[in-house]
């Protein structure tokens, strides 16, 4: 390791009462090794110019944004290792050297708070025992990535490695993205126990902001067997509960209209959030591609147009032979088609 660079990346907004310490922790613990200090800045009380007079190397690009921040530090870094941290003195920077072993046998390294130790208060209740435990079961639900701490910001990567990912997030899900992809391409990710410690100055989190911005990418991300899986089943029970003439559970109005409605739109947000993810961050995805081959809005416009006009045909001209609901459903859902579809078209203008 002793032959390999390292650059240390702080994304630093507003830190003048921390990024001093945080630089000169750096140091004493990074000595023995050949780094450089980067600061990705967008600070507006001089934590640029305290910073500087520090000896860090300052990327002053003034845009928000911790995952902006992020791909611009590594952007300007040298090192052959990139590794990356607040820099509002919360990370515990001795975990340096423990980082840098564990990458030699890993992919991505992330230091733990979960496994390691947390100061009273350091962390919000909430993000503690609610946040970050639900953001790690989805990740392991949908992408079986198993992590204690999936919102750590205490990372090293190789810097190729880091490049090869093409993170685009802005945002601070960025964390959850760079998680995502990596286990998508079969990296090998590590946990190493660290201290997380009480930070100085204002914090930037914005606790239901950010914590739904986590949210929305996993939901985009999610694979589409799961919205296909999960659309099917509520337009299958829904389906039985429309031919079912006995009273009882499956009989009631609930089933009977409500899940095949859900159903079809479950399945429409999985096709939104694909497209999305196509038109908006270039993810290639082959299924979206055929299936734009052969679904276009004439033909989905027709399916709405018959699925509407026989249930008023029927309704006009029979009214008995099918129940109400049903051809109440079949209204429904053909609207469904119409509307989602002309906004899957808009979606996908570039």
């Amino acid at each position: 390791m002793n032959e390999t660079k390292v650059s240390i990346v702080l994304p630093c907004r507003n830190e003048r009462e921390s990024i001093a310490a945080c630089i000169r922790e750096i140091k004493k613990v990074a000595s023995p090794i050949s780094y450089e200090i980067i600061v990705s800045d967008s600070s507006t009380d001089g934590s640029n110019i305290i910073a500087k007079e520090e000896g860090a190397h300052i990327i002053k690009h003034d845009k928000e944004g911790y995952g902006f921040a992020i791909r611009e530090g590594v952007a300007h870094a040298n090192g052959d290792i990139v590794i990356f941290a607040d820099s509002d003195n919360t990370y515990s920077f001795t975990a340096i050297p423990s980082l840098l072993t564990a990458l030699e046998s890993a992919d991505l390294v992330m230091g733990s708070r979960l496994q390691g130790a947390v100061a009273p208060h350091a962390m919000p209740f909430a993000h503690h025992y609610f946040g970050t435990p639900l953001f790690n079961m989805l990740l392991f639900l949908f992408f079986g990535l198993t992590v204690s701490d999936s919102q750590s910001g205490f990372r090293a990567i190789r810097r190729t490695t880091f490049q090869a990912l093409n993170l685009q997030t802005n945002g601070m899900e960025f964390a959850t993205e760079m998680l995502i992809k990596a286990q998508r391409a079969k990296l090998r990710i590590r946990e190493i126990p660290i201290s997380y410690g009480t930070r100085k100055g204002t914090s930037k989190l914005r606790r239901y902001h950010d914590g739904f911005a986590h949210l929305k990418y996993i939901l985009l991300e999610a694979p589409l067997v799961w919205y296909a899986t999960l659309g099917l089943l509520f337009l299958g029970i829904g389906g039985v509960g429309l031919s079912e003439t006995q009273g009882g559970f499956l009989n009631s109005a609930t089933i009977r209209v409500l899940f095949p409605i859900l159903g079809v739109q479950i399945l429409f947000f999985g096709l939104f959030a694909k497209t999305y993810l196509a038109v908006h961050f270039h993810e290639s995805n082959a299924f979206i591609q055929k299936l734009y081959t052969h679904y276009t809005l004439k033909s989905a416009l027709l399916v709405s147009a018959i699925l509407i006009l026989v249930s008023l045909v029927f309704k006009l001209l029979e009214p008995s032979l099918l129940p109400f609901d049903a051809l109440l459903v079949s209204t429904i859902i053909g609207l469904q088609i119409a509307f989602n579809s002309l906004t899957l078209s808009t979606l996908s203008i570039q």
